[in-house]
């Protein structure tokens, strides 16, 4: 029989590091194993390692919460420093006027394009474009905001008007303006997208007992020349005989790109009723209307009588060239002979780009408050036209002659002035053709006396500021500066 072979016994190794007793009674523990030079070296260098690489992770998690608070603080400080809050407003007396003239804000931070506003004991009304640009769910179509001292303003959580006409597809609303009546009736014109011509707006109305709303619509519109454009931008005037105007721009720009010309854009006056405040009385007289240093429209009327001078004088506030470019701006148009005119142009723009040590951009919408002192307007953010803010001011009229204060400083514009902000720059340190001077006949049938404008020093400090961001609107301005220029350079004419 095979036997199995038996392996012989081992003897149990013992532990380097520790001994383990036996148990009392139990069999004897060997002699203790002698550690090596090799070994020594091991325990020796084992915790210290282990201790380099704690102090290496606490280390590295340091830098990173360090770097992750430097990263914070970099954007702390760019947000706040990019902060375009009015700074305290501070008046001066305009010399030989009897007004504080000053501007401010934004005061309305958030989009809140072609303002107007209105005084109600004491408290002051602003109405806006809705918020959106496209129709938008939840779009509120007239955004209301309120303030006590014309300063600080707050949003209210209110549609001023839920409903438009039956006549209009309920989109696009633009551009509102409120006044109030002698039995005390609040009265909304507002501009809005036909139902049928889509690509035109007219001028509707709406009526409330309330000057926040709900305004209830009338079911066809006021003003709503479709053949010429449709019609936009209302802005009602009661002239001191009593009588109530409103006033309103042709929207004839939104006819360019199917006719291929660049059709008129006047701005246009209209007796109502002093009953309802929208009763036509007879038919409409032109103001005023587009010339080539418009570009392709003149938009936003805003109309004021001053008695500052020896009689009185009539100021047409409106703004000229294309809101998404720095080229739009605030500029006025003056009648010494009666609310119909003739109305002449200031040779100079009350507000452009650029005014208010660069703060403003593609300033326009300027509304006039009753009494002719104080006037709303939005500009740009950060050199952007998508989001209009809202800014206020207080307007002096010395004769025929507009201005506009930045608080404690010198006046941002005034007919035949330069701004002192920044000089100037001829057409041929910008890098445009020179104008060619139009005659006399030209000047007098465009509505008198401008000059075609030239890019200025704001359009310089616009460009340095926002470079790369308005190609477009540079390049509008160039085709516009030349003798070819036409509507077909423009990718977009039904601008709003």
């Amino acid at each position: 029989m095979e036997t199995q072979a038996t392996a012989p016994s081992e003897e149990p190794r013992t532990p380097i590091l520790t001994e383990h007793p036996e148990p009392a009674g139990g069999r004897q523990s060997p002699a203790p194993h002698t550690t090596t030079e090799a070994e020594k070296g091991f325990i020796e260098k084992q915790p210290a390692s282990r201790r380099r690489r704690l102090w290496r992770w606490i280390a590295f998690g340091c830098g990173a919460l360090l770097a992750v608070a430097l990263i914070l603080g970099l954007a702390l400080h760019f947000a706040l420093s990019r902060r375009s809050d009015a700074p305290p407003v501070t008046t001066t007396k305009t010399p030989g006027s009897v007004v504080d003239t000053w501007v401010g804000g934004p005061v309305v931070a958030t989009n809140f394009a072609d303002p107007a506003f209105i005084e109600v004991n004491g408290t002051y009304y602003a109405f806006a474009t809705n918020k959106y640009v496209n129709p938008h769910p939840g779009q509120v179509n007239i955004q209301i905001a309120v303030s006590t001292d014309f300063s600080t303003w707050s949003l209210m959580d209110v549609d001023a008007l839920p409903h438009v006409g039956n006549w209009s597809t309920g989109s696009y609303v633009w551009a509102p303006d409120v006044v109030q009546l002698d039995d005390g009736t609040f009265v909304m014109y507002y501009s809005a997208r036909h139902a049928i011509k889509l690509k035109h707006h007219c001028v509707g109305v709406a009526t409330s007992k309330n000057i926040t709303g709900p305004y209830i619509p009338e079911a066809q519109p006021v003003v709503c020349p479709l053949s010429a454009g449709g019609a936009i931008d209302p802005d009602g005037f009661h002239d001191a005989d009593g009588s109530r105007y409103l006033i309103y721009k042709v929207d004839g720009n939104s006819l360019n790109n199917i006719t291929g010309t660049t059709n008129p854009t006047p701005l246009m006056l209209q007796q109502v009723s002093n009953d309802d405040g929208f009763t036509l009385i007879g038919g409409p007289t032109q103001l005023l209307d587009r010339i080539k240093a418009d570009g392709p429209l003149i938009e936003a009327p805003s109309l004021m009588r001053s008695t500052s001078g020896n009689s009185p004088v009539y100021v047409l506030f409106f703004s000229s060239n294309v809101f998404t470019t720095w080229h739009y701006d605030v500029s006025y148009a003056t009648s010494t002979t009666g609310v119909k005119g003739p109305y002449i142009r200031s040779p100079q723009p009350l507000l452009q780009t650029g005014d208010d040590s660069g703060r403003l951009f593609g300033p326009g919408g300027l509304d006039v408050g009753v009494g002719g002192q104080k006037v709303v307007f939005h500009s740009g953010y950060d050199g952007h036209s998508i989001v209009r803010q809202l800014w206020t001011g207080e307007i002096a009229v010395d004769n025929t002659t507009a201005e506009l204060k930045v608080a404690g400083r010198d006046a941002l514009h005034g007919a035949g002035k330069r701004r002192r902000e920044r000089k100037r720059k001829s057409p041929k340190e910008v890098g445009t053709p020179k104008p060619k001077a139009k005659s006399g006949a030209d000047q007098r049938s465009a509505g008198g006396g401008m000059e075609r404008r030239t890019p200025s020093g704001a359009d310089v400090f616009a460009e340095d500021r926002v470079e790369g961001r308005l190609a477009a609107g540079r390049d509008f301005v160039a085709v516009q500066q030349s003798e070819s220029w036409s509507p077909s350079h423009l990718r977009r004419t039904d601008w709003r």
